[in-house]
């Protein structure tokens, strides 16, 4: 098949979890033999370079479109006085309009994936064969982050965005042959505005380890880790419920316990966490080197949506993972066989001291984690999924 894979970010670096995605989308239909055209913004030309450096061997051609960052604050301020959402308003640029009808025009596609609600607008209107990447429901996302921001000003940006988002993402959705969502909450959620019949749930994977990098590692007593990206308000809001709610009730019932809070570009608030018991690492070279050195990973997510690839990760590196069941939710594995699901505070705390003081259990626990993790979540799992479908809508008569 010849394939159009648009793309609101390089993905190269995949330093982001939509850029991830892109890339090993991308690497799975080349190697699969399908010819594969990509086309995404870029902010300047040292991204340009890195792109092409990487992909060039994979894609057949690769096109970029100049969106700096002042351009997108200016598209985001102009977006205020309509009714798009700012997120689509951040990524919008005639430019790109320009040349994802050029692009399509000139080519023969049997088939057009965009990925994520913010490049929409630029594919919605195409002819032929096309799909979405919607990957969640921001909506839901939205209202979640509604009810835990304590900041006035914010809560007050996310309800702006949440009116706006939850009739678009129904309306894009409706104009795809087919829909990509984590899960069936997310499909559930949007179906709460208009029916989504060409939804299919069909996430993304992640890398999972090798079984000898995993057991070539030493276990530290006593250590629990959090990871992923500190600069998402997610993830600050887990981080520092985990820590000032969760973890000083660990440290009273087992003594030396200490918490990892591993992940690049750490805010203020989650560097403040850091003191005798509380290491707060910043970037590291390789996360996975942190799971296979911990004794339990926690994931206590309070706001969110579709699949968090920090859990899959921690499952896939045979680590016992106590989490809330919104971090499970695009998951889906098995409480207290695969993974361990507490909400609040005193039974979080509780469950993750269990598992220190018990490594039999926790080993046990990580081993069927790791079992889910490679059944269900490796990348070819999804993508060779999705293969079928394109495959299937290519086929179709016109």
């Amino acid at each position: 098949m010849n394939l159009l894979v648009l793309s609101s970010r390089p993905p190269w670096p995949p330093t982001r979890a939509d850029q991830m995605t892109v890339d090993r989308l991308v690497r799975f239909m080349a190697a699969r033999g399908h010819r594969v055209d990509l086309l995404c913004f870029a902010q300047n030309g040292a991204e340009e370079r890195a792109l092409h450096e990487a992909l060039d061997p994979v894609c057949r051609r690769i096109w970029t479109v100049l969106l700096s960052r002042w351009q997108s604050y200016l598209s985001t301020a102009a977006s205020l006085a309509g009714s798009l959402p700012m997120q689509v308003g951040y990524f919008r640029s005639a430019a790109m309009r320009r040349r994802v009808r050029e692009i399509a025009a000139a080519g023969d596609y049997d088939l057009v994936y965009t990925h994520l609600i913010r490049m929409a607008s630029y594919s919605e209107g195409l002819p032929g064969p096309k799909v979405l990447g919607l990957q969640i429901s921001q909506g839901l996302n939205l209202g979640r982050l509604i009810e835990h921001a304590r900041d006035p000003a914010r809560r007050w940006f996310y309800r702006i965005e949440e009116r706006r988002v939850r009739p678009y993402e129904a309306e894009v959705a409706a104009a795809y042959d087919r829909v990509f969502l984590c899960g069936p909450r997310d499909i559930m959620e949007i179906a709460k505005t208009a029916p989504v019949p060409n939804a299919v749930v069909c996430p993304h994977g992640q890398d999972i380890p090798p079984m000898e990098r995993i057991r070539g590692a030493v276990r530290e007593p006593g250590t629990i880790v959090v990871s992923g990206v500190m600069a998402t308000y997610t993830n600050v809001d887990a981080v520092r419920w985990f820590a000032r709610e969760v973890f000083p009730q660990v440290e009273r019932a087992f003594a030396g316990a200490k918490l990892w809070i591993v992940g690049r570009r750490p805010q203020r608030a989650v560097r403040a966490l850091a003191r005798a018991n509380v290491l707060v690492t910043g970037e590291v070279p390789d996360v996975v080197d942190w799971l296979c050195r911990a004794s339990v990973a926690v994931a206590p997510l309070r706001i969110g949506a579709g699949m968090q690839n920090k859990v899959v990760q921690a499952l896939g590196c045979e680590l016992p993972v106590v989490a809330t069941p919104v971090a499970n939710e695009g998951i889906g594995a098995e409480p207290e066989k695969e993974i361990v699901l507490r909400e609040d505070p005193e039974a979080f705390a509780q469950a993750v001291v269990a598992l220190l003081r018990d490594p039999a259990a926790a080993a046990r626990l990580g081993q069927a984690g790791r079992r889910f993790a490679e059944t269900h979540w490796s990348w070819e799992t999804h993508f060779s999924r999705m293969e079928r479908i394109f495959r299937d809508l290519a086929a179709r008569p016109e």
